[in-house]
């Protein structure tokens, strides 16, 4: 079997593909906080647009000739569609809060979900956790989560290091996430470690578990080490990062460190489209003279997860 690894989706939002910005980009802390906007205005209607949206996506990504599919779902919705589909790959369920007060309210809703549809995993699908990312997740919660992935062997993915913002509130305790995300949506800032956010992780206990790292762009040379030193894996997803101005993954060093790197497409309200073959050219061309276009070319044929070396493909 021909392998096409699209490592990094969200197709619950693909309804949200005219919220894609232009190829000129858009500033990634308000292009978050206009997405949780627009998710809170589709109120009772949220089901059937986000049931809609995953079985057009699905449909993109065959056509696309995608074989494994790194996938994440805040709701639940695309866990049935993908485990019926015919395509591998991992389903991570997200969890995500800030407010004290509902932590176990956080928790138990990705467990529910979590526990409903594990037993029913097949075809070469898994079904995970998403922790979505430092500056997102309380402290608590962050352990809470990791606990629960550590005690039920679940796999792992975790958003980090996207965006400058992200990168310098952590270090430096200010940035347009304190003004334009945490301020504007009432939700309490979790104290700035003065780590970069792949050290936080590291700190917190999340690194062991060897996690799928979504993005790390806004990373140190010390940072890639680290992810190597803990076998963690990453997924570039280089047109969501431009078209977010979050900037160039220095695919080249974690190349070095030996860190297996995927390629993702994102969801449609930051990616053109899900096809992981236009993800590749854009990253070949983001990365010329850094590294080479068929070493850019081979992350697609990487299975998620990795196949047994002694499992003949089927």
């Amino acid at each position: 079997m021909t392998v096409l690894t699209n490592a990094h989706t969200h197709l619950e939002l693909s309804w949200l593909s005219d919220y894609c910005p232009p190829v000129s980009g858009a500033s990634f802390v308000p292009w978050i906080g206009g997405l949780i906007e627009r998710r809170w205005e589709l109120r009772q209607d949220w089901e059937r647009v986000y049931e809609a949206a995953v079985e057009d996506a699905i449909l993109e990504l065959l056509a696309a000739g995608t074989t494994h599919v790194g996938d994440i779902t805040l709701s639940g919705k695309s866990i049935g569609p993908l485990l019926a589909s015919g395509l591998k790959g991992i389903v991570y369920v997200e969890v995500l809060g800030l407010h004290p007060a509902r932590l176990d309210d956080y928790m138990t809703g990705a467990r529910d979900i979590i526990e409903k549809w594990r037993p029913q995993e097949r075809n070469g699908m898994q079904v995970g956790l998403s922790i979505h990312a430092p500056y997102s997740v309380h402290p608590d919660l962050m352990r809470k989560a990791l606990d629960y992935a550590r005690r039920e062997a679940l796999p792992l993915c975790i958003h980090v290091a996207e965006s400058p913002a992200e990168f310098d509130f952590f270090m430096h305790d200010t940035c347009p996430l304190v003004d334009e995300y945490y301020l504007r949506f009432t939700l309490s800032p979790i104290q700035a470690p003065h780590l970069t956010p792949v050290r936080y992780l590291e700190q917190i206990g999340a690194l062991e578990l060897k996690p799928l790292l979504a993005h790390a762009i806004h990373v140190t040379q010390e940072d890639i080490l680290t992810i190597a030193a803990n076998e963690c894996s990453v997924v570039h997803c280089p047109r969501s990062n431009l078209r977010l101005r979050c900037g160039r993954m220095p695919l080249e060093a974690f190349q070095v460190a030996g860190v297996p790197v995927y390629l993702g497409t994102d969801s449609r309200a930051s990616s053109p489209s899900l096809d992981v073959r236009e993800e590749m050219e854009v990253a070949v061309a983001l990365h010329h003279g850094r590294v080479p276009p068929e070493a850019v070319e081979a992350l697609l044929a990487q299975p998620l997860p990795p196949e047994p070396e002694d499992q003949p493909n089927e």
